[in-house]
């Protein structure tokens, strides 16, 4: 799909960083040499020279453990020329963007200032440590100073002093991250300085005049909650393998690099398991020397933890429910190994396993125990913020995976069961029926993470490992497959196939303004028997909210509405018709049902409608100045966008989200999840540097002749776009409109806000009580505003209609729409919203 430039790009000076349009003089290539990032650059070649020679002459800084200038030095030097590829482009990127983002001056500032900071700090730590944390295994103990890729980190987090608010999170949580993460999982002297240098980079960010760190914390949407679940979920994953990688190391979660070494292992060609209360080793040695020959087995759960965490990225609920599972799995192993098992073999194992550390139990067990919770903070923290998760799985799909993995395990035990009986007389002591059936459900987990004391036989023979080793590999294995089928296919989402019935409906026969909302995730459907028709609805305690009224064909036949309520009927339901037309309204009105006005909706004709006239001076202002400045709209859809693009239009959606007082709403409202849709339309907004500083989305609506026109959805754009920028957007769109023959253009409803001039004394108490709400909200979203802001296009009002049987279900269907807009609002949290919006509303009032 090609898009389309409304308005002809306006050649424009690009702004510089700070903000104002210089006139660039000169040569193309003296302009290029003014944007090079020189402070980045001389940082990056100082890093690669300073290594190299030390490198290549053997002179480490570190030998001198408390000199300044080898503190100084280090700052500038890796110990490894695999580490000289990872730090020179992380200091190159991180120095770049932070030039750029806080200037030349406060980058040297931050990287030889902070540098030196966080290497007197790592020092002085680590001096604390040895007299009073000896018991923590926290870190290896530093002998110079921080290396470049602290300090980078430190630059980073000072940049993100002078950053928006959504890059400012994402900054502060990315590099949190992955220096916790590496401090946890490695322990090395340079992790413990990254994970300094993150209060220092905000020490210093704060004092050359950026922004503190704040105590409120941002808003995030649906979208960015899911990429920081999948992150967290990840990272659980891949720290075991960190630890793995980096060996034994010195942190508080290398215990799970213990974890990957097989308890298994052969000496001179003859089977031993890792304690002598088993089975003993060859030449009367009490312990074995392990190797890691199965370790990769246990690679395999983490590799189902990174299939959840894909899966948590694009929404499916089953991904997040496997993640949990597997957490709790995890902490329940965990602490079964650090309660069951005695200190004093513990103490055998840290002694194998890390002799030049000196180990001790205790700490052992406390790396332990803290491995343990881990796991079990990582299912709390997904299960709390499941809401964000919203694609649940169909019944169906749920009852293959579980009779996938139920049964495969079965099938995989019943199979281990008859191989290990054949070779019984190849494990040592010989294994009766009884051994082996005791140990059989043990042959599901990887052979590395088994208990300790749980090995009361082991293997010989080549077969009879096979039947040790085989199992848990097939098990796992067959778990990811299963996973990846749940949480990847699009026929395992729940209504997955009545959806797609539902919008051929649409397709073929249309329906109101709002009918496309009804393809939207989250919907349940009726379709009516006989007819082309359906209604979508969605079902909260016993109250059914229908997403407007019914769609397709068929919609205005007098049977559709009246088969719904016999079908809700039928469950137990209380039916009620919300957002409907006066189309809807009229079809539904043999119901004799109680009726109350929820919004008021703008539309156009495109074909007819002109910016001309006194009222509409607002919108030619907007396309003037848009002309002057180089402003330009653009007509497109979110496949033709480029990933620069999207990644605009998210930070901008962000940005909205982040600046609410409540939770991104659902239903009715849209948000940056619903613009994947090819139908879809987006009319953006680039300056004159090509950035997107406004996008808004258009939902199309469909009639029996296809698409005839389109309903604003999501109207966003960022806080530095020039004045009268959504003007100049929705001027754009009707012109759109208007070449491609739209009958009718829709600015969507301003929900509670619009007129009721027939009759202002006679409202009864739904009215009265959507107008306190009104009230209350409009701090937070702006309805009323909205509804102002469409009155610039001199649009024609319709009213939008909620129609339910019985007054006194009145609070349940109070209850069902909040439920509906915000979906996991609990008491508590409602009780603290209606204060909050209240100190709001009186605020604004004031």
């Amino acid at each position: 799909m090609t898009p389309t430039a409304v308005v002809p790009t306006v050649p424009a000076t690009p702004p510089a960083a700070g903000g104002t349009a210089p006139v660039v003089t000169g040569s193309p290539t003296a302009a290029w040499w003014r944007r090079v990032p020189w402070v980045a650059v001389v940082l990056t070649l100082t890093v690669v020279v300073v290594s190299t020679v030390m490198l290549v002459r053997d002179t480490l800084p570190w030998r001198n453990a408390y000199d300044l200038r080898a503190v100084g030095l280090a700052l500038f030097t890796v110990d490894s020329w695999r580490r000289l590829l990872v730090n020179a482009p992380v200091v190159l990127l991180v120095a770049a963007a932070a030039e750029r983002a806080m200037g030349a001056r406060r980058v040297v500032l931050a990287y030889l200032g902070g540098g030196l900071l966080t290497s007197l700090a790592g020092l002085a730590l680590s001096t604390v440590e040895r007299s009073v944390l000896a018991v923590l295994p926290l870190n290896d103990e530093p002998l110079s100073g921080a290396p470049p890729i602290a300090a980078a980190i430190g630059v980073a987090m000072a940049a993100s002093c002078f950053a928006r608010p959504l890059w400012r999170r994402r900054v502060r949580l990315a590099f949190t991250l992955l220096a916790v993460t590496l401090f946890l999982y490695s322990g090395s002297a340079d992790d413990l300085y990254t994970l300094i240098s993150l209060p220092v980079g905000l020490l210093i960010g704060r004092l050359s005049g950026g922004r503190g760190a704040g105590l409120r914390v941002l808003r995030s949407s649906h979208h960015e909650t899911r990429i920081l679940l999948a992150a967290v979920t990840a990272i659980s994953a891949i720290g075991p393998v960190i630890a793995t990688v980096w060996g034994v190391g010195y942190g508080l979660m290398t215990v799970y690099g213990y974890l990957s070494y097989d308890p298994l292992t052969f000496v001179d060609g003859q089977p031993c398991s890792v304690t002598s209360s088993v089975v003993p080793c060859p030449d009367g040695e009490v312990y074995a020397e392990m190797q890691p020959d199965a370790g990769w087995i246990a690679a395999l759960p983490m590799l189902l933890l990174v299939v959840c965490a894909w899966g948590i990225l694009r929404g499916r609920r089953g991904a997040l429910s496997i993640a949990i599972v597997v957490q709790l799995c995890a902490f329940v192993g965990l602490s079964l190994q650090f309660l069951v098992f005695s200190p004093g073999t513990w103490d055998a194992v840290s002694q194998i396993r890390s002799p030049t550390i000196g180990t001790s139990a205790v700490q052992y067990l406390i790396g332990l125990g803290v491995a343990a919770l881990t796991p079990l903070a990582v299912a709390l923290v997904l299960f709390l913020s499941r809401r964000a998760v919203r694609v649940a799985s169909a019944p169906g799909a749920r009852s293959v995976f579980v009779g996938t993995v139920v049964g495969g395990g079965f099938l995989v035990l019943v199979v281990t069961l008859l191989s290990m009986l054949v070779v019984s007389d190849q494990f040592r002591p010989w294994a009766s029926v009884r051994d082996i059936v005791a140990s059989l459900p043990l042959r599901l987990l990887p052979p590395s993470l088994l208990p300790y004391d749980s090995a009361t036989f082991v293997p010989v023979s080549g077969w009879a490992q096979a039947t040790w080793y085989l199992p848990s590999v097939l098990f796992w294995i067959l778990c990811i497959v299963a996973s990846i089928r749940l949480v990847t296919s699009g026929g395992t989402v729940a209504h997955s196939g009545d959806r797609a019935r539902a919008r051929g409906v649409l397709e073929r026969g249309g329906g109101g303004s709002l009918a496309f909302m009804t393809t939207w995730s989250g919907n349940a459907y009726w379709f009516a028997p006989g007819l082309d028709a359906a209604i979508a609805y969605r079902v909260h305690g016993r109250i059914a909210l229908s997403l407007g009224g019914a769609f397709g064909a068929d919609r205005s036949h007098p049977g559709v509405g009246r088969g719904f309520v016999d079908y809700c009927g039928e469950h137990g339901w209380t039916p009620v018709f919300y957002s409907v037309d006066d189309v809807d309204r009229a079809a539904l009105a043999d119901l004799g049902w109680r009726e109350t006005q929820v919004a008021e909706e703008a539309r156009l004709d495109p074909r007819t409608w002109t910016p001309a006239g006194k009222k509409r001076q607002d919108v030619r202002t907007a396309t003037n100045r848009a002309q002057r400045e180089g402003v330009t709209a653009q007509w497109t859809s979110w496949s033709a966008l480029s990933f620069v693009d999207r990644a605009h239009v998210r930070e901008i959606s962000e940005a909205w989200v982040a600046d609410k007082t409540i939770p991104e709403m659902e239903f009715t409202l849209g948000g940056v999840d619903e613009l994947l849709d090819p139908a879809v339309r987006l009319m953006l907004a680039r300056d004159a540097d090509g950035r997107v500083i406004a996008v808004t989305s258009w939902l199309p609506v469909f009639s029996a002749d296809g698409v005839t026109g389109y309903t604003l959805d999501v109207m966003r754009r960022r806080d530095d776009a020039m004045n009268g920028v959504m003007e100049f957007v929705i001027g754009a769109v009707v012109e759109q409109a208007k070449e491609e023959g739209c009958a009718t253009l829709s600015l969507s409803g301003s929900p509670l806000a619009f007129h009721r001039s027939e009759h202002d004394a006679d409202r009864d108490a739904v009215e009265r009580l959507l107008e306190t709400l009104s009230t209350l909200l409009e701090p937070a979203y702006g309805f009323r505003s909205l509804a102002n802001f469409k009155k610039k296009f001199q649009p024609e009002h319709a009213g939008v209609w909620m129609l339910y049987p019985d007054a006194a279900q009145l609070p349940a269907i109070g209850i069902a729409l909040v439920r509906c807009y915000v979906p996991g609002l609990t008491l508590g949290q409602a009780a603290r919203l209606g204060i909050g919006l209240r100190a709001s509303s009186r605020a604004t009032r004031a």
